[in-house]
């Protein structure tokens, strides 16, 4: 395990993209870059990207971002401007903007290269192509109003559901659902579960959860939603909730500012 903190400031997202972790924090249009090919260490940010729009009335916020190498775009959910940005990595110039939900949340790549959002209080996905188009609306049930994560394994869904609001919130779990949003299968022993990270092969798929309330990460079989794997429980893990898992390294964003560095093993 390895672990990297430059800030105290919660991590608000984490993505790697061509060898590169990119971390976006709570309140700040400035995204930190490091080298994943060398040790992550505080003194290793080499570079960060300045995100702004200047024709928007408020400064860039992210909430969540994700990357996609076949676009070799950053996409960035901003909750100050209700926006979704498509960000070249290099520079931080923002290639493309559309509005999105307000209370849009969690934001994915889907393995076409189309981008999965999650709006709570709609309970709906929407995916969209790389220059906003929208391709379809899933509504999840009434059960499943208050998405805050998603990503797309194998022509189905997995979603992460809890009231961000709620300190006691009902519902907590992680469901699969199909392109018509109706629940396939459950998985509700969480504590505020976060973020998503899909893990998959020719023989095997698998989902990250954070499993925020209860300071571990969860690896589930993604068709079944059994459990396969704990990470946590002895004292390092304290609130994750951003995750993000690249050529076999789970990288787990938390609350307090850490981003703390997994090696999967190779049976996982």
């Amino acid at each position: 395990m390895d672990m990297l903190q430059t800030s105290s400031v919660a991590v608000y997202g984490i993505t790697v993209l061509q060898d590169e972790l990119y971390v976006a924090r709570d309140r700040s249009n400035v995204i930190e870059v490091f080298d994943v090919t060398a040790p992550l260490t505080s003194s290793s940010c080499h570079r960060r990207l300045t995100v702004s729009v200047t024709s928007l009335p408020q400064q860039v916020r992210p909430l969540d971002i994700t990357s996609c190498a076949e676009t070799c775009s950053l996409y960035i959910i901003d909750a100050a401007n209700c926006r979704l940005h498509r960000v070249e990595p290099a520079s931080g110039r923002v290639v493309d903007s559309w509005r999105v939900d307000a209370r849009a949340w969690g934001v994915s790549v889907t393995a076409r290269g189309t981008v999965l959002v999650c709006c709570r209080g709609a309970g709906l996905l929407c995916e969209y192509t790389s220059s906003g188009r929208l391709v379809r609306r899933v509504k999840l049930p009434d059960d499943v109003a208050q998405p805050v994560h998603a990503v797309e394994v194998r022509s189905q869904f997995v979603v992460s559901q809890y009231d961000v609001d709620e300190s006691n919130s009902a519902g907590e779990r992680v469901c699969v659902v199909d392109d018509t949003g109706a629940i396939q299968r459950d998985h509700d022993q969480l504590c505020q579960p976060h973020h998503l990270a899909a893990v998959s092969d020719d023989t095997q798929s698998l989902v990250a959860v954070a499993d925020c309330g209860n300071d571990r990460v969860k690896l589930l079989d993604a068709v079944t939603l059994n459990v396969v794997a704990v990470v946590g429980g002895n004292g390092h893990l304290r609130r994750p909730h951003r995750l993000c898992v690249r050529q076999g390294r789970l990288y787990v964003g938390q609350w307090d500012g850490r981003v703390l560095v997994y090696q999967l093993s190779p049976d996982l």
